[in-house]
């Protein structure tokens, strides 16, 4: 007996019994198939978060903010500090002036209270509310952000503390609609009245509202509102990434030399940044992986039970197959195959309903978050889901062809 006779005996033995196939198919499909789309979910999610993070800067950012007023304590409650400290204009200039490795820094107050009523906008008889933001010229390059209409703040904003402002999509469809250009129109915020010198283009990205913002100068938040020289946040982006650990190192001395608490003061590289990313996104593809893995042991459970069906069904014929000289290697290769066989052909398949099933949900993902959301199934996922898919046909075919090839021939052929 060749080593090809068990493939074609055992793809016979397929074609022959078409439900029971069939039937056996669908459990792998099913399985490789969630498997498969969960996993391109997973990843395209984490090549969505990265191409944005990349945009942005990515390894090359530095962020930094002070010492939360509230602190949680080793017993994990929370306790006020007896002490609060705020990063300043003279941080900014001084990280500037030990370093000429940085490409910008950008000086941020977030989430400002106008007036007394916490982000209020109006433009004639229209009224919204949104998050005023308080920052430099360099700001759209930190969020890859662009210019859509008009120009973003300027040198010449900063320096005379100006009443200008730049707007998010859906501040200008609340307060001017869809006609009305609104540069150069002026739009009250809190007690006073902006200049509208640009607005931003259209931009989600998953729960960060990027359309709500109005962008007003650091410089006339903190003289004409304020009264003080505060920050909230400083980003820096450094020219190259091999520095980013040296200039972080930098804004630590500095901390340290102007504040009395300086050595308490935050600061996070774009390399921690996306540590801390890929190990929340690997432990979500772990999750819904396992999760999904249940199914394809389900699927090889029900794969083994077809098998015993057909060892019994089939004792007759191989007691037949026994008395004409086949060994117990034939047989026991024969149901291998077949097992094997179903499990490949399935795990095919299931790719094929993987890439349809994360296809549908990106599409869906896109739809609801105004972005593009792409599954991303590589060559690597596809070789392991069809070795998963080699190995469940191995370990779940292995134990019915065992019995198929210890069946003693005379008491087979007396099967009915």
């Amino acid at each position: 007996m060749t080593i090809f006779e068990p493939i074609v005996v055992g793809f016979s033995q397929l074609r022959s019994n078409k439900l029971r196939s069939i039937l056996s198919l669908l459990g792998i499909l099913i399985a490789v198939g969630s498997v498969t789309g969960i996993v391109s979910i997973g990843e395209g999610l984490q090549y969505a978060i990265t191409g944005e993070f990349s945009q942005m800067g990515g390894y090359s950012m530095i962020w930094s903010w002070a010492p939360d007023r509230w602190y949680r304590n080793a017993s994990g409650v929370w306790v006020r500090r007896n002490w609060e400290e705020f990063m300043t204009n003279q941080d900014v200039k001084a990280i500037q002036a030990e370093t000429d490795k940085i490409e910008y820094i950008i000086p941020t107050r977030w989430g400002i209270n106008v007036g007394g009523s916490e982000s209020n906008m109006n433009y004639r008889a229209a009224s919204t509310f949104g998050t005023i933001i308080a920052t430099s010229i360099d700001f759209p390059k930190s969020e890859n952000w662009k210019i859509a209409s008009g120009r973003f703040l300027n040198t010449v904003d900063m320096i005379n503390s100006t009443k200008v402002c730049v707007l998010g999509d859906q501040i200008v469809k609340d307060l001017f609609g869809d006609y009305v250009d609104p540069v150069e129109k002026e739009v009250a915020i809190g007690n006073a009245r902006y200049t509208v010198v640009g607005v931003m283009e259209k931009k989600e990205f998953f729960d960060n509202d990027y359309d709500n913002r109005v962008m007003i100068p650091m410089t006339t938040a903190q003289r004409r509102i304020f009264g003080d020289d505060h920050i909230d946040f400083i980003t820096v982006k450094v020219k190259r990434p091999e520095d980013v650990s040296e200039i972080a190192d930098t804004m630590r001395r500095v901390y340290k030399r102007i504040h009395e608490h300086g050595d308490e003061f935050n600061i996070r590289t774009g390399d921690a940044a996306m540590e801390e990313i890929n190990r929340v996104l690997m432990i979500m593809k772990a999750v819904a992986g396992g999760i999904a893995g249940i199914s394809l042991l389900v699927g090889g459970i029900g794969i083994m039970n077809i098998m015993l069906v057909s060892v019994t069904e089939r004792t007759r014929e191989i007691g037949i197959r026994k008395a004409l000289g086949a060994t117990r290697s034939n047989i026991l290769h024969q149901f291998i195959v077949e097992a094997v066989v179903l499990c490949l052909f399935g795990g095919m398949l299931g790719i094929g309903l993987g890439l349809l099933f994360g296809k549908v949900i990106s599409l869906y993902i896109s739809s609801i978050t105004h972005m593009t959301f792409l599954s991303v199934i590589s060559p690597k996922l596809m070789m392991i889901a069809v070795g998963f898919s080699l190995f469940v046909g191995l370990t779940f075919g292995v134990y019915p062809a065992w019995r198929a090839s210890r069946l003693d021939p005379v008491e087979a052929l007396r099967y009915e």
